[in-house]
């Protein structure tokens, strides 16, 4: 198991450097971007969990009340795809958003945010934290920030995938004026 996660990690830094190695034109208005490719990555850790043998844990809490259960890797591909959002796709991703980026030499990680301006997106906020100890570059989570209507609801969701280990979203639900409902799911399938 920690040979085909060191795999995945190991293919990721290698298309991520290739990706940044590419010589850039200048003067051009359709310049590549060199985005994380967080869809990509994304997808290939739901692979990745889709082929474990192990039990996949489902936390869910409502109104401080928690349920726990098992689920098969099909209910888990639901969830998972709520982290699949079209604003993810190089082609709307690297259009509507921007990069910045901050290291922190004290914590040996990286933080590269983008966001837009564009309110009309689902898809508002992404972050993705690399810790880069011994000179290797590790993705150790995923940060997204959803909104968006359904009729009259307003709905805000805040997603959060560690690494190899599980993923938690925090979903908002608010009806006209009447109070927000905040339900939250937690999904573990590796050790926290």
């Amino acid at each position: 198991m920690k040979k085909q996660l060191a795999f995945l990690f190991l293919l990721f830094v290698v298309l991520f450097s290739c990706k940044n190695n590419k010589p850039k034109e200048t003067g051009k208005e359709n310049d590549k971007k060199d985005f994380f490719p967080v869809s990509d990555y994304l997808k290939s850790e739901i692979h990745y969990v889709d082929s474990l043998p192990l039990g996949i844990t489902k936390y869910s809490t409502l109104n401080n009340k928690t349920d726990t259960a098992y689920i098969k890797s099909s209910e888990f591909d639901q969830f998972a795809n709520d982290f699949l959002s079209a604003d993810l796709k190089p082609e709307n991703f690297e259009k509507e958003f921007s990069e910045t980026s901050f290291m922190d030499e004290t914590t040996h990680s990286a933080t590269f945010t983008y966001s837009t301006k564009n309110n009309k997106l689902e898809l508002q906020r992404v972050d993705v934290l690399a810790n880069t100890i011994d000179g290797a570059n590790k993705v150790s989570s995923v940060y997204l920030e959803k909104k968006f209507h359904k009729n009259d609801t307003l709905i805000i969701q805040k997603l959060l995938w560690r690494t190899g280990t599980s993923f938690q979203i925090a979903t908002s639900t608010q009806i006209s004026t009447h109070p927000a409902i905040i339900k939250q799911l937690k999904l573990v399938w590796g050790t926290e």
